[in-house]
């Protein structure tokens, strides 16, 4: 069984574990700017548990998206995608995007905070 580093729960309550693969295998080698700062793994925990908009992956998946004070170069939307199971769930990878208007415009909103 994979070492989990964290869970939290998503909008629907379930717990998504982030597991120290994922962590270190996914995010951290293919999005290095993740290793620049011990905080995001933080910020991570924060978008699925409270995210500004949740949307919907081209496989079933979600993306949880929340405003980041302090992403790498400055404010941006940080993008963390993860799967919901029947009981439970796991992070898939996570990444900050700037254009986070284009990404609204090709998926579907699942769900928005209210302002």
């Amino acid at each position: 069984m994979q070492e989990v580093i964290a869970v939290v729960n998503s909008k629907e309550g379930k717990p998504i574990r982030i597991t120290k693969s994922i962590w270190r295998e996914k995010i951290l080698a293919e999005h290095q700017e993740f290793a620049a700062d011990n905080r995001y793994l933080n910020e991570v925990q924060k978008t699925i548990e409270d995210p500004e908009f949740i949307m919907e992956g081209w496989s079933g998946e979600r993306l949880a998206l929340r405003w980041c004070e302090i992403a790498p170069k400055g404010p941006k939307h940080l993008c963390v995608v993860y799967r919901e199971l029947e009981d439970d769930g796991f992070v898939i990878t996570a990444f900050f995007i700037s254009r986070f208007e284009k990404l609204t415009r090709r998926r579907n909103i699942l769900w928005q905070k209210n302002s």
